[in-house]
């Protein structure tokens, strides 16, 4: 009988890491791999000189990469800045506008599901598309944008995105608000909740915003943990918008760490690919830091229903 047992526990060991092993070599191959990668070759000198034979700086000049970035490179401490305050706008407007649009819609008041369609319709369309849109918006002699910028501010430049206080702001316009999928997530666990318990509150007679304050709140915190994750780290990871609106200029005014990454490595012709490396596992340190604070502090795996 134990034997019989331990042959059906073997066989069932055998036929889960079967069905595992695909799936392990891909990430493996995709993910793990190109990390090891990137932080290995970060402490290398590894450029167009040394294309093919990457080159170990020695335990004395370790960090030599990435004290240049810190020290010597500016276009790298603008992107950090940037890519810090994309992170905390999005995560101050984005988010909290997204969760605002999801409460209104599940109230399923007229009109809603046209409303969400609308709303979502940023989500759909390709970044390229988006950047094409804003750079008519922004188009110095008829952008619909422009022309309405300086009806309110006459001082300001024409062309929003050639200096570099404008052209943040411009850039940011570009994604901040677009939350639709983070609507639909927030949405999808509204539906999950106990109709039983805004039911009771109604009859104790409290009004739809106690009802959102004191239960649907409450009870969304995992997801807008979920949510928070997600929005932060596309301010983090953000490149199509900037690549196709500014290209990280003006003076690299608008560099994010993912178009600083690619600019060194790939962007010019000495292709630094330590010196961008060495930048990347910087935006993996942020980004693994961010995922452990959210989590811990809306404790995203746990759920109150």
């Amino acid at each position: 009988m134990l034997n019989t047992r331990k042959k059906k526990n073997w066989r069932r060991s055998v036929f889960i890491f079967a069905f595992l092993l695909p799936g392990m070599f891909l990430f493996f191959a995709i993910y793990a791999y190109p990390l090891v990668n990137i932080f290995g070759s970060s402490f290398c000198e590894w450029n167009y000189k040394n294309l093919l034979h990457p080159e170990f700086l020695g335990w004395n000049h370790l960090f030599d990469n990435f004290i240049r970035l810190f020290t010597k490179d500016t276009h790298f401490k603008t992107a950090l800045i940037n890519s810090l305050k994309w992170i905390g706008l999005t995560a101050v407007i984005q988010v909290p506008f997204s969760i605002l649009v999801a409460l209104v819609l599940s109230k399923k008041r007229k009109g809603w599901a046209l409303t969400r369609n609308a709303f979502l319709i940023p989500n759909i369309i390709s970044t390229a598309a988006i950047g094409l849109i804003f750079l008519n918006l922004y188009d110095p002699a008829n952008g619909l944008i422009t022309d309405l910028v300086h009806l309110i501010d006459p001082d300001l430049p024409l062309n929003i995105l050639a200096k570099p206080g404008t052209a943040f702001w411009g850039v940011t316009f570009s994604y901040i608000l677009f939350g639709g999928t983070n609507c639909l997530l927030l949405m999808s666990q509204i539906s999950a909740i106990p109709q039983e318990l805004y039911e009771a509150a109604r009859i104790d007679g409290a009004s739809d915003f106690q009802t959102d304050w004191r239960i649907t709140l409450p009870l969304l915190r995992p997801m807008i943990g979920t949510v928070l994750v997600l929005a932060c780290n596309y301010g983090l990871l953000l490149y199509n918008e900037l690549f196709l609106l500014t290209k990280g200029g003006p003076d690299g005014a608008t560099y994010s760490l993912s178009l600083y990454v690619y600019q060194t490595s790939m962007g010019s012709t000495k292709l630094n690919f330590a010196l961008g490396n060495a930048a990347g596992v910087i935006q993996v340190i942020i980004g693994l830091v961010l995922v452990l604070s959210i989590n811990k502090l809306l404790r995203t795996g746990e759920s109150d229903l």
